[in-house]
C-alpha cells in the first residue's frame, strides 16, 4: 500500500491581486511544494480579481485554490481581504475538518495568532520576513511573540543565512527549527534575454513604486544616460503605487505617465512581465540606504539574473557575496551613480557580459526544481518514515519519563512526529515528586520507556517492569556521583544512553 502524499495547507497574508515580491512569494511556494510531491491547498486572501498570479495555478495538478469570497467561507469577509484572525479560523477548521501534515503561513500578525491555536503547534511551517533585523530593533516583547512563534512551528523558513543566523542568536527557541528557504525563480521556457546590447538601451523594472524601492528617481535614468551617451528607454512593469505619503503617490503616477523614455505597461501576469524583462538589457534593484541592512534577497534580483540580464543593485555584504565583491554594477546612493555603472557597461560589452553571467549563476541556485529537493528534504525530517517493525494500525506505545526534559525536547518531538508510535509523556514535577498513580499506569500501558537522566524515575519504572517492556535510561554527568545508579537494578536495563 503507498503512502498518501503529504497534504499542504498554505496562506500568505498576500493580495495575489497585486505583483509583487510577496505575492510572487505564494504562487512560487505553491508550485515548489506541488513539485516536492505534496497535495497543496491554498487559501486566497483577497476576492480574485485578476488572475494574472491565480491562473497558473488554479490548473496546475497537486493545487487546490480555497476562493473564501467567492464560496462564502467567511460571511463577514470586508472588501478588502481577509483579516488575519478570519484566515488563522479558516485555517483551523479545514484542518480539522481533514488534518493537514503542514500548514504553511507567511506574516508575523498572522503567525502570531497561528501559534496560540494548539491545533496547529508542531505543523507550521511559518516563513518569517517582517520583523526587525537588527538588534536595536528587537525589542523585548518583539523577542517574545518571535519565542512563541518558534515554539509553535515546526520549522522556520528563513530567505537567507543572514536572516537565519541573525533570528538563531536573537531567539534561542529559533534554534534548531530555523532553515533555509531561499526565493524560488519559475522563469518561462521563452523568457531569455539573447545577451545582446541594443543600440537603445532598455532597462527594466517590476514590482510594486514606493519611495524606498528608489521608483521615483528611476524615472530620471532616461535623462541621466542621455547625458552619457546612452540612448535609453526605462521600462517599468507593474500597477500597484504606495498611497503613503499621498504626495509622493501623486508624483510618482506624473511621473510614469508624462516623463520621457519612461514605458509604464501597468500590472502583467508573471509570465508576461518576466518575458518583456527579457526584451531589456539591463535589470533594476535599486534601492534607497535604509533598504540595505535588510537579510532578505529580492526575488527579482534572481528572476532578471535568470534571465540573462546584468542588475543594477546596491552595495551589501550579501550582494557581494553573492556577485562578487568587484560586481561592476553596484550603485551608489544617488541616480548619476547608477548612470555611470549603466553607461560602462553599455560601451565596454565584456563588462556587460561579465555582470551578466555573473547574475545567471547567483540565480541558477534558486529554480523551482532547487526549491522542490530543499522541502523534500524537510518533508523527510518533518514527516519521517515508520520504524522497521512498526505497524501504524497497532502502535508502539512509548513512554518518556523525567523531571527535566530540557535536554529531551526535541528528541520527543521526533519519537512523536513518526508514525507506529504512541507517544506519551511523564514529566515529574522534582527529581523525586510525581504522580505516582499516572506514573504506575503509564508503566503498565508502555512498550518501550525512555528514562530522561538515571535518578528515581529509573528506579520507578524499573520496579515496574514487564518482562516483554523494554526499558532505555539516558545517563547525564549529574546522576554519576548520586546514589541512584547504584541502586538501579541494571539487568531490568535494555540500554544505558550516555549523552
Amino acid at each position: 500500500m503507498s503512502t498518501p502524499p503529504p497534504r499542504a495547507l498554505l496562506y500568505g497574508d498576500v493580495d495575489l491581486n497585486i505583483i509583487d515580491g510577496s505575492a510572487i512569494w505564494a504562487q512560487s511556494m505553491a508550485q515548489a511544494l506541488a513539485a516536492a510531491g505534496c497535495e497543496v491547498t491554498l487559501l486566497l486572501k483577497a476576492p480574485v480579481r485578476t488572475d494574472r498570479l491565480v491562473a497558473p495555478l488554479a490548473g496546475a495538478p497537486g493545487i487546490r485554490l480555497l476562493r473564501p469570497y467567492e464560496d462564502k467561507l467567511v460571511p463577514d469577509a470586508g472588501p478588502r481581504g481577509l483579516t488575519p484572525e478570519q484566515a488563522v479560523s479558516l485555517l483551523v477548521s479545514r484542518h480539522e475538518r481533514t488534518p493537514f501534515d503542514l500548514v504553511v503561513v507567511r506574516g508575523k500578525r498572522l503567525a502570531g495568532l497561528a501559534a496560540q491555536e494548539e491545533s496547529l503547534a508542531g505543523r507550521l511551517w511559518t516563513y518569517l520576513t517582517d520583523f526587525p533585523h537588527a538588534v536595536d530593533g528587537l525589542t523585548a516583547t518583539a523577542v517574545a511573540e518571535l519565542t512563541e512563534i518558534a515554539l509553535a512551528s515546526r520549522f522556520l523558513l528563513c530567505q537567507t543565512e543572514e536572516l537565519r543566523a541573525f533570528l538563531e542568536s536573537s531567539v534561542p527557541a529559533a534554534c534548531g527549527r530555523s532553515v533555509l528557504f531561499p526565493p524560488v525563480v519559475v522563469v518561462p521556457e521563452d523568457a531569455r534575454a539573447d545577451g545582446q546590447v541594443h543600440a537603445r538601451a532598455r532597462l527594466a523594472y517590476t514590482g510594486k513604486f514606493a519611495p524606498a524601492w528608489n521608483t521615483l528617481e528611476m524615472t530620471g535614468l532616461p535623462a541621466a544616460l542621455e547625458r552619457r551617451g546612452v540612448d535609453a528607454e526605462l521600462v517599468m512593469i507593474g500597477d500597484k503605487v504606495h498611497a503613503d505619503p499621498a504626495d509622493w503617490s501623486k508624483r510618482m503616477r506624473k511621473a510614469l505617465e508624462n516623463t520621457p523614455g519612461v514605458d509604464w505597461r501597468g500590472g502583467m501576469a508573471r509570465a508576461d512581465a518576466l518575458r518583456a524583462s527579457a526584451e531589456c538589457d539591463f535589470g533594476l534593484s535599486w534601492r534607497d540606504p535604509s533598504m540595505d541592512a535588510s537579510l532578505e534577497l529580492s526575488t527579482k534580483v534572481l528572476e532578471l539574473g535568470a534571465l540573462g540580464l546584468p542588475v543594477v543593485l546596491n552595495r551589501t555584504p550579501m550582494h557581494e557575496a553573492m556577485l562578487g565583491a568587484d560586481y561592476p554594477l553596484f550603485a551608489g546612493a544617488d541616480l548619476d551613480s547608477v548612470a555611470e555603472v549603466v553607461a560602462r557597461a553599455y560601451h565596454d560589452r565584456s563588462v556587460y557580459a561579465d555582470a551578466a553571467a555573473r547574475c545567471r549563476e547567483a540565480a541558477g541556485g534558486h529554480t523551482l526544481e532547487r526549491a522542490a529537493e530543499r522541502l523534500r528534504g524537510h518533508l523527510a525530517e518533518a514527516l519521517p518514515p515508520a520504524p522497521a517493525g512498526t505497524d501504524a494500525g497497532r502502535p508502539l506505545k512509548v513512554v518518556v519519563a523525567g523531571h527535566d526534559m530540557k535536554f529531551f525536547t526535541r528528541l520527543a518531538e521526533y519519537l512523536s512526529s513518526l508514525p507506529g508510535l504512541d507517544v506519551r509523556m511523564d514529566e515529574w514535577e522534582g527529581l523525586g515528586t510525581h504522580d505516582q498513580y499516572r506514573s504506575r499506569e503509564l508503566a503498565g500501558w508502555a512498550d518501550v520507556v525512555i528514562c530522561e537522566w538515571c535518578g528515581p524515575n529509573a528506579l520507578f519504572y524499573a520496579k515496574w517492569k514487564r518482562p516483554d517492556q523494554r526499558l532505555i535510561v539516558r545517563l547525564h554527568r549529574f546522576e554519576l556521583y548520586a546514589e541512584w545508579p547504584r541502586k538501579l537494578d541494571i539487568d531490568k536495563v535494555d540500554a544505558v544512553v550516555c549523552v
